[in-house]
């Protein structure tokens, strides 16, 4: 990645140690069998202090790996899996883009799409409602797994296993009295969502905030993502939830 430093917008702002971390990076991506840190030192010629801080840290985050034969160090498999699923998740966004809108253009809430990342259920796109009211989130906003439409529509197709090693890593916080606070209660909302074909959130996170879900599943029936409307619970009522869930399915050919 070569970059015109001289043409940086944000360069007054920028964090020193952080700019020689990206350029660590940038020199590891470009070896194929790795680096020593004397080789990093020459290539990057930063002080030996700033090399031997940076690699540390890299693989406390395990971002990098060290050879013990050699003493070289390679950027690890968290770090191509980081990448590959920053590429993902945009091709995921463009791939449903168009059923989102149509999804909100027919029952006007906001929708929103999201995804399992590593032990967290992040929310990767949406598209808002066209109430003058509407409920938003932040893109990359971090989901409470127990509360989330989105993340019981995916955890209700997962296979048994991989759903239990989820379901084992939540904590269950109770927002208010409609929260799930134990696993075994939390199983069965997930038993009943597959039967169903759709999860939902009734004020289990915020008062007065409901959300329905469905999974998008791959070829072989394996969810990939899921979205989910979200609204007022005075317009988005449970009773209604059925014939939402029909209309989200339609729109996005499940």
């Amino acid at each position: 990645m070569n970059l015109d430093a001289d043409n940086f917008q944000y360069r007054r702002y920028h964090i020193p140690n952080l700019v020689k971390s990206i350029k660590v990076w940038e020199v590891l991506s470009e070896s194929e069998e790795g680096l020593t840190q004397l080789e990093l030192m020459k290539k990057t010629k930063f002080a030996q202090s700033a090399v031997f801080r940076i690699l540390s840290t890299l693989q406390d985050y395990k971002l990098v790996d060290k050879n013990p034969a050699d003493n070289r160090y390679t950027l690890s498999k968290k770090f191509a899996q980081m990448a590959l699923g920053a590429e993902k998740a945009q091709k995921l966004i463009r791939g449903i883009a168009d059923i989102m809108v149509d999804i909100r253009d027919s029952i006007k809430e906001t929708t929103m799409l999201g995804i399992m990342l590593e032990d967290t259920f992040v929310m990767l796109q949406q598209e808002v409602g066209k109430f003058s009211f509407n409920y938003v989130g932040t893109i990359g906003l971090k989901c409470p797994m127990h509360t989330a439409a989105g993340a019981k529509a995916m955890l209700a197709y997962m296979p048994e296993e991989q759903m239990k090693k989820y379901v084992d890593k939540i904590e269950f916080v109770k927002y208010n009295d409609n929260t799930i606070t134990n696993k075994k209660d939390y199983i069965a909302v997930l038993k009943e969502a597959r039967k169903l074909g759709y999860a939902t959130d009734v004020e289990e996170y915020v008062r007065g905030m409901n959300c329905v879900a469905i999974p998008i599943l791959d070829k072989d029936g394996v969810p990939t993502s899921s979205i989910w409307v979200t609204g007022p619970s005075e317009r988005l009522r449970v009773c209604d939830f059925p014939k939402i869930a029909k209309t989200m399915k339609e729109k996005s050919e499940l």
